[in-house]
């Protein structure tokens, strides 16, 4: 429970091997059906910000099949979260999660530190405050990669773990450097 003396780093929380392999396997390999682009930055506007960085990972937008697949995973790590970090029992966190947007780290590639004060997620008609981010990984055969908070919290994910923490200001985070093989998740965001 959220109690005044919480530490940030109390908020982040994964669930371990969630998502079944078999499940995983198949994302992975419908994910590459498809072609992938660059990752790109939007401002608070929904303008594409210039890329910073030419090494940035490539992202693939929502896949309805695959939506369904994992929607189930999403909304009881959702309930398992709330149910821990709510500060009354009661309150509900989350309400609705966005679509999975799917990500892939070959080698050399990052996503440079950053929050998820995400807006793109809202079209005028769907609106909401993000409150927790999710992160799914597909699979645990690359090297480098990490999820990192600040600048020295490394958090290992493994194959169908999904980590969840506040979509806010308080956690910044990137992923490093992808050396050894290829790195699948996926991403939404829930309010």
């Amino acid at each position: 429970m959220n109690k005044p003396d919480t530490k940030l780093k109390d908020f982040i929380h994964v669930e371990r091997g969630v998502i079944p392999s078999d499940i995983c396997e198949f994302i992975i390999k419908d994910v590459e059906t498809r072609s992938w682009e660059p990752h790109f930055w939007n401002n608070a506007y929904g303008k594409s910000i210039e890329k910073v960085y030419n090494r940035e990972l490539d992202i693939q937008f929502f896949n309805q099949k695959l939506q369904e697949l994992l929607s189930p995973f999403i909304l009881e790590c959702g309930k398992l979260y709330n149910r821990q970090y709510s500060y009354i029992n009661a309150q509900q966190i989350m309400y609705t999660f966005g679509n999975v947007r799917f990500n892939r780290y070959a080698p050399g590639q990052i996503m440079r530190q950053h929050i998820d004060h995400i807006h793109d997620i809202f079209d005028g008609k769907v609106k909401g405050v993000p409150v927790l981010s999710f992160i799914l990984n597909f699979n645990d055969d690359y090297e480098g990669a990490d999820l990192y908070f600040w600048k020295d919290t490394v958090v290992k994910l493994g194959k169908g773990d999904i980590v969840m923490f506040p979509s806010n200001f308080l956690f910044p985070h990137g992923v490093t450097e992808s050396t050894k093989g290829k790195r699948y998740s996926g991403v939404t965001w829930a309010w």
